[in-house]
Order: structure tokens, then C-alpha cells, then sequence
């Protein structure tokens, strides 16, 4: 029987960074979650594949199922958006950021919320390279992951590719 790499991997349950508070992610979010996950600005960047509709239980288990690792992004005690981490592959994961209110995006909340994240991966991760997936045509998502790095590997259907490395010079 073979170990799951994520049995090894460490990561703090509650993390505080620049005013960003990361926590699991709880079943009283779904609520919140469930209904942003009906923005189709915010479908377009949940990552993999579409969110199932329907009730709470089922977007919770949805999450839980696709998601090995997530957190809820909170600000001023306030869930506005989550960050997860999905097909950990060999030494890559890919990752998904959302913030579900249009009100709370361009304000840094994403970059700040990502730095938190990276920031407390443990340096002996197995993880050494995310992976995000952006619709060609969503230049919000790509001009942040830009911001933060991320570099262009692959454009096919409509859907970009872009990746970055992680090192110990990551933020």
C-alpha cells in the first residue's frame, strides 16, 4: 500500500498574514461558497470542472472531494473567497483562488491571501512547482497570476496554462 504524499504534508490550520486570515474551510461557508459559485465570472476560475449545483451537503461534498487541501479566505471575520489546491501530481498541484464578490477583488485580498498560503508551505514539500488553468479570455485572472509569477506554458481550446516554480526564494 502506498502512502499518499499528503500524509506527510504539514500545513498550518489557521494562518494570519497581512490583515488575510486562512482557515479550513467550514460547512456554515457553503451558504456563501454555494451561491458565488453561481457567478459565472466566478465559475470561470474554480478549477476543476464544474461545481456541482444543488444543495449544501452536495456543494460541501463537492468541495471536500475535489479540494485535498482548502481554506477559507477571510477578512475582518468575514469569508469572501476561498484558495485550494486540487490534482497533486507527482511535484506539482494546481491551485484555485477565488474571491466571491466582485466588491472584494482588486483590492489585494488575492495576492495577499496566496502570499499567506505559499508563505506557510512547508519547505520540505513534496510541491515544487502550482499550476493554475485560466479561460484565454478572463484577462482579470491572468493579469493577477501574472503578478505573482506565474508564467505562460500552454494555450489549447480557449484555456491557458501557467505555471510557477516554487524555491526556497518563494514568497
Amino acid at each position: 500500500m502506498t502512502k499518499s504524499p499528503l500524509a506527510a504534508f504539514r500545513i498550518p490550520r489557521h494562518i494570519e498574514h497581512d490583515g488575510i486570515v486562512l482557515r479550513p474551510l467550514r460547512i456554515f461557508d457553503v451558504p456563501l461558497i454555494r451561491k458565488g459559485l453561481r457567478d459565472k465570472d466566478v465559475l470561470r476560475t474554480t478549477g476543476p470542472g464544474k461545481p456541482v449545483s444543488g444543495g449544501c451537503l452536495l456543494v460541501w461534498w463537492w468541495l471536500k472531494k475535489t479540494y485535498p487541501i482548502l481554506f477559507c479566505i477571510e477578512v475582518a471575520s468575514k469569508c469572501i473567497g476561498f484558495i485550494g489546491l486540487y490534482n497533486l501530481i507527482g511535484e506539482s498541484a494546481e491551485v484555485t483562488l477565488v474571491l466571491l464578490d466582485n466588491g472584494n477583488r482588486r483590492l489585494g485580498y488575492g495576492s495577499r491571501a496566496y502570499r499567506a498560503f505559499v508563505t506557510n508551505l512547508p519547505r520540505s514539500s513534496f510541491i515544487k512547482k502550482f499550476i493554475v488553468t485560466v479561460k484565454a479570455d478572463n484577462y482579470p485572472s491572468i493579469s493577477f497570476w501574472k503578478k505573482l509569477g506565474f508564467e505562460e506554458l500552454d494555450s489549447m481550446n480557449g484555456i491557458k496554462t501557467m505555471a510557477l516554480g516554487l524555491d526556497e526564494n518563494s514568497p
